[in-house]
């Protein structure tokens, strides 16, 4: 995991220090074992209709920056009733990931969870894990869903620090809990419980969540806050009775540095101990043997925005008051990435050029523009919100992105941080050495776990060879000895779909064969839902005949629209001869790949380049590799001790020839008249061979590209056991709308929402990206949004703008 440059501080006021390390060691445990990952998802839409297709680009983050530790990213749906209606399983690439779910076309009319989470969160606790509802209407369905626009509210008090003491001022923030749309309005004011006609305190509510007061309060004496919303309902709530004595935390986080004073009552300590944690990474910590009523500063220069808890202690490790903060909410650090237009417009079906300045070190992106008059909801979360707020604030919060516009409350996002209780873990638990069970293994990418018998029994140190079914090369032989339980371990493996796999013990009789059985299980997969899922709000279900009911919303009659626009544009493309012969030439090259390439040497982000169907313009190149420079994204060829070799975002890349691991001499020599098909795999791991920064694939004609004798051999070997892996699921290419034919030119209407789409643009730092996109029949402006991460600065990377 890549750190954040932290710090320690000794706030001792004299000579003798004793560091308690128990707080350290607890935390570093949770970090290297058991550190929670959070997520978050872009859809292509707000809505969907049974039978459509949802693309997303999820970003998985730990400790406010990009994770380095799941490389699976599990995604599921439920219907209201907790009936799971379908699961996928995607990779996880540089903590990025892309995936579809075609929704099928029997779901009824309804409001759905979408669910996702890693193999490590299925571990930690369910409140972290991905939970949206979402809308996904069928005009069939003898029920239809209507907005609900019921809502109520509760509220609660809770004074800064979590402690409430006779005679300490104390900031006191008033927290409202909605179901459904909160008050546009609410106020309230304070009373002495004996004395009601007496405001001690008035306030406003700073925003849908949160308001705040100060109040110092007097022993014995009772307070209540009344709250009151523009609609006239009202609220009462009684504050917590003031201890006598106890330990109080004042915090205000400052561009610079965030300042806190601890003040006691009566009750002494040897000796207090302040710790500050970004997620489960200490960042700072001070003894404190003697308190003065002056402020403590935490200098914020080498910190990111994220939220900071700090907890004192006693000199025993019990917790005397704790409260959580932003870090740098006045300086909000984020990479953003230039985009300029080349060709602008906005009339009907117009063409649009755009280029995109790439930010150094940041070679991916996902990117989508979008009719403004839809995706609504990115007013109310993006991954500003997300990664900073909702990452470790599990209650519901109204509209979080607010709290990092333009125009955002700084003191509204203080006051709902006091409302809260950190519940990332509990300090009092991994202190004491309890830590959460590991169920599903964040092993990377695909992995099983397999165990060999022999006429039932373990089979103890052998050697199991194993063939790949499909394998045309030959080459797809693996043999893995067993322990002395009779199992095996293998991991690091992407591909698509499921794989079958035939087996022997090496040097079995054909007696001995017909006995050995092998049994295997994965070590991370789909964990189910625990928790009950929350109620849906904003929507009810009506009889669809009901005429008491408002008709179907104008967006939803858009995109009814629109499916029905897209199958006429579906339509007219196969109708195209031109289109045709284009994608017969593709499928040349997509036939080509399926007859050369083993199921383990395909992936879901490869550049391939055909030398069989199409002139490629290589034979002046004296070596393949060199040839490739300049012709794949993110791929340079560098020269190691004179030989070129291939790197992949600064990784060096495996070379592989006819899917046999070589190094880059190997290459030399071998004309490009010989080669039939080069390949880029840009991410992951590729075959069994392990290694995880791509490779370069290079496929030699062999006549008619039939496999050679010794793979006909193998795949004849028809009496052996077998077993089958599961894949990843495959994400599908997002449509897009090319009115440049004349023909496509001519459907009735368009009224898409999604411009354009692209999960992982790969941009060069050295030239612009070009993105291109045609206008649907309606918008007049667009909104770019762009999302990834800066991994070497520990910033997100994220725009959203609407242009012109």
């Amino acid at each position: 995991m890549k750190r954040i440059l932290l710090f320690c501080f000794l706030l001792a006021f004299s000579s003798q220090f004793s560091s308690q390390q128990s707080v350290d060691k607890a935390l570093q445990t949770l970090n290297e074992k058991f550190s929670q990952e959070n997520i978050y998802i872009l859809t292509d839409k707000d809505f969907y209709l049974s039978g459509e297709t949802v693309w997303f680009n999820a970003m998985v983050f730990r400790n406010f920056t990009t994770s380095d530790l799941s490389t699976n990213f599990f995604i599921e749906i439920y219907d209201r009733n907790k009936k799971q209606i379908l699961k996928r399983r995607f990779p996880v690439f540089n903590g990025a990931v892309q995936g579809s779910i075609q929704l099928p076309e029997s779901l009824s009319e309804d409001v759905y969870f979408l669910r996702a989470y890693t193999p490590m969160m299925s571990n930690l606790s369910e409140d972290f894990q991905y939970l949206k509802q979402i809308p996904i209407y069928n005009p069939d369905s003898p029920n239809k869903l209507v907005a609900d626009k019921t809502s109520s509210w509760t509220a609660t008090v809770h004074p800064e620090g979590n402690t409430f003491i006779q005679g300490i001022s104390s900031k006191i923030a008033v927290r409202l809990h909605s179901t459904g749309t909160p008050p546009a309005e609410w106020e309230g004011y304070v009373i002495e419980k004996s004395n009601p006609e007496k405001k001690i305190s008035t306030f406003k509510g700073l925003d849908g969540n949160a308001g705040v007061f100060t109040l110092t309060p007097e022993k014995d004496k009772i307070y209540e806050a009344v709250i009151t919303d523009n609609n006239g309902h009202q609220n009462t709530v009684t504050l917590p009775k003031a201890a006598e004595t106890g330990v109080s935390l004042q915090v205000i986080s400052e561009k610079d540095n965030i300042r806190y004073k601890i003040q006691n009552t009566a009750q002494s300590f040897p000796y207090y101990t302040v710790v500050a944690n970004i997620g489960d990474q200490l960042v700072y910590k001070a003894k404190i043997n003697q308190l003065k009523d002056v402020f403590q500063a935490i200098p914020t220069n080498q910190l990111i925005n994220s939220i900071l808890q700090i907890t004192v202690f006693d000199d025993k490790e019990n917790i005397l008051a704790s409260r959580m903060c932003f870090v740098m909410p006045q300086n909000l650090l984020v990479s953003v990435p230039e985009v300029k237009a080349k060709t602008l417009s906005t009339e009907k079906r117009g063409f649009n050029s755009f280029d995109i300045k790439a930010i150094k070190g940041v070679p991916n992106y996902s990117v989508a523009v979008f009719d403004p008059e839809d995706k609504k909801s990115l007013q109310d979360e993006n991954l500003l919100s997300s990664l900073w707020l909702s990452s470790v604030i599990t209650s519901k919060i109204d509209r979080p992105a607010q709290y990092f516009s333009e125009k955002r409350n700084i003191e509204a996002l203080d006051a709902l941080l006091i409302s809260e209780q950190w519940k990332m873990f509990d300090w009092k638990e991994i202190i004491s050495g309890k830590y959460p069970t590991i169920i599903n293994q964040s092993s990377k990418y695909i992995s099983y776990k397999g165990r060999v018998t022999v006429n039932a029994k373990p089979a103890i140190q052998q050697n199991l060879v194993m063939f790949v079914d499909g394998d045309l090369s030959g080459n797809q032989v693996f043999e893995v000895e067993t322990d002395s339980n009779g199992e095996f371990f293998f991991d690091n493996m992407i591909f698509e779909k499921p794989i079958k796999i035939t087996y022997q013990i090496n040097g079995a009789n054909a007696a001995l064969k017909s006995r050995t059985n092998v049994f295997i299980n994965p070590t991370n997969t789909f964990i189910p839902l625990k928790k009950e899922l929350p109620p849906v709000e904003n929507y009810k279900l009506v009889d669809r005949n009901s005429s008491s009911e408002i008709s179907q919303s104008a967006e939803l009659t858009k995109t009814i629209e629109a499916r029905r626009s897209k199958k006429e544009y579906n339509e007219k493309v196969t109708t195209i001869e031109e289109v045709k012969l284009k994608a017969k030439k593709k499928n040349l090259t997509q036939e080509l790949n399926k007859k050369l390439s083993s199921p383990l040497y395909n992936s879901m982000n490869e550049v391939v380049f055909d030398f069989v169907n199409e002139n490629q313009s290589a034979a002046s190149s004296p070596n393949i590799l060199q040839w490739l420079q300049g012709r794949v994204a993110g791929l340079t060829i560098n020269y190691d001790n004179g030989v070129p070799t291939p790197y992949i975002r600064q990784g060096k890349a495996n070379i592989y020839l006819d899917e046999m691991l070589m190094d880059a001499g190997s290459l030399n020599g071998i004309s490009a008249d010989n080669i039939a098909m080069v390949k880029v795999i840009k991410d992951g791991t590729v075959g069994m061979s392990g290694g995880g920064n791509g490779a370069v694939l290079v496929y030699t004609k062999r006549g008619d590209t039939q496999a050679p004798a010794r793979a006909n051999n193998l795949l004849t070997m028809t009496d052996l056991n077998f077993f089958v892996m599961e894949g990843y699921n495959t994400s599908e290419k997002y449509p897009d709308s090319d009115y440049g034919n004349s023909e496509l030119s001519k459907l009735s209407y368009d009224y898409r929402t999604v411009l354009y789409w692209n999960s992982s643009l790969e941009a060069d730092e050295t030239t612009p990206t070009p993105i291109d996109f045609y206008n649907n029949d309606t918008a007049k402006k667009f909104r770019f949004i762009i999302i990834g991460s800066d991994n070497e600065k520990y910033l997100p990377v994220y725009y959203d703008k609407i242009v012109p």
